[in-house]
């Protein structure tokens, strides 16, 4: 299937990028002209046009189009303006206008990025202001500030990377030239965006597999409530049935409470995750029914399998969805938008910290989610308190864990919350630093 990219901008930055897109045959390009920036949003909200990824022309545009959720960091990106561009530009001017220009207006560049470029060239003499912005707000301020610099006699030309101050500038008869990305930037960029939508279709047809795990209360003493738990069974599988239907998975029944859905990554959407959320909490609250869910994510089946198995064993009560990804990288997705996912590894620690975790008896999944859940929280010192809520296990569980943790060197004790009368002070605890 062909890749398709859309490429934003003002007309002469899109010509100038669909240059450089006929060494790319095999992609299709669709362009998205406007003549002001606000007119991005009706370009994007009413293309039909599957598109895999978006060049901008520029980070106006780009951060634009990134505010307003029109697209993200993932499958949008822009040609960054580098020294080479204000040279070519500059060198542009002094042909065109058989002149040698020492005072120049510019915008968009970082100042360590022309500091740096005209350091290395021997050029700090050349006296130069700059209007570093990224925000498409300042846009507006950008013809003004170059007329005044000019009027000033603080620049002799003005160079600027906006078709809108260019435009602004030129009928107010101040001397203009519009800077653009290098060749090699949009070539590289183009790279960078057909290897980032190649991934991702790899990444869609990669195979994913739903595991649920229902938690039946068997009483087989109660010949009545056989029907009921039968009744139950029947739910569930009515609801997973219809996730399988929304994912164009096969449905699979393993026993003993244990059901896979099979698919492919790219079927597996917020909305799907939005889905289980539900299904847990309809059938909890109609049945007092405790589901899990897991995603499992592999190159194989047999791997996508193993990882949702793990996800399931991860999963508790307070729990409702754990992803397993290729890398056995752990994702527990928030029921709440506002609040961002936990994520911890169950890859190797390290040699060392393996053999001790062997030695004391605690499980490289418990460590590493008590180091995700500290970074999480932003919280270097930890107590028992914290460490039950964050690993869902009773106080008594988390003081053992954390004994034996400092047992084994891998914590100490850091220090004591007195929360006034009588009882024993809480201590807090952090993690060993072993670099030292």
């Amino acid at each position: 299937m062909t890749i398709r990219i859309g490429i934003v901008g003002p007309e002469d930055s899109v010509k100038q990028i669909l240059a450089v897109t006929k060494e790319f045959p095999e992609v299709h390009f669709t362009p998205f002209i406007y003549e002001n920036v606000y007119e991005v949003d009706e370009l994007l909200l009413n293309n039909t046009t599957p598109i895999d990824q978006w060049f901008f022309s520029g980070v106006l545009n780009h951060n634009y189009a990134l505010e307003k959720g029109f697209v993200n960091e993932e499958n949008a990106v822009y040609p960054p303006l580098y020294g080479s561009s204000f040279f070519a530009t500059l060198l542009e001017a002094q042909l065109s206008e058989n002149k040698v220009f020492s005072r120049i207006s510019i915008d968009s560049i970082a100042n360590e990025e022309l500091d740096k470029t005209l350091s290395f060239y021997n050029l700090s003499s050349l006296d130069y202001n700059n209007f570093a912005f990224t925000n498409y707000t300042y846009i507006h301020e950008l013809p003004d500030f170059h007329e005044g610099l000019y009027k000033e006699g603080k620049a002799e030309i003005a160079i600027t990377s906006t078709n809108y101050a260019y435009v602004r500038l030129k009928e107010k008869g101040v001397p203009v030239y519009r800077m653009k990305p290098s060749y090699l930037s949009i070539k590289l960029t183009l790279n960078l965006l057909i290897e980032r939508a190649n991934a991702n279709r790899l990444k869609k047809t990669q195979i994913g597999i739903i595991g649920c795990n229902a938690k039946f209360d068997l009483d087989l003493d109660n010949v009545y409530y056989t029907y009921e738990m039968k009744q139950e069974e029947l739910d569930v599988k009515k609801e997973l049935l219809h996730l399988a239907k929304k994912v164009k998975g096969s449905f699979l029944e393993v026993g003993n409470g244990l059901y896979l859905i099979y698919t492919n990554r790219g079927e597996i959407g917020q909305e799907v995750q939005e889905f289980m959320f539900l299904v847990q909490e309809r059938l909890k609250a109609s049945q007092a029914l405790s589901l899990s869910f897991s995603i499992g994510y592999g190159h194989t089946a047999s791997s996508a399998e193993q990882h949702a198995r793990l996800g399931l064993l991860e999963a508790d009560a307070s729990v409702a969805l754990v992803i397993v990804d290729e890398n056995k990288q752990i994702t527990i997705p928030s029921k709440h938008e506002t609040m961002l996912p936990l994520q911890y590894s169950m890859v190797s620690l390290g040699d060392e910290w393996e053999k001790e975790l062997k030695d004391i008896g605690i499980s490289i999944s418990t460590v590493t989610q008590l180091i995700s859940s500290s970074n999480y929280y932003h919280k270097k010192e930890f107590s028992s308190q914290d460490l039950s809520r964050w690993l869902n296990c009773s106080m008594r569980n988390a003081r053992r864990i954390l004994l034996q943790l400092e047992r084994g060197d891998m914590i100490e004790q850091c220090g004591e919350i007195h929360a006034g009368g009588r009882g024993r002070p809480l201590r807090l605890y952090s993690f060993v630093n072993r670099n030292e």
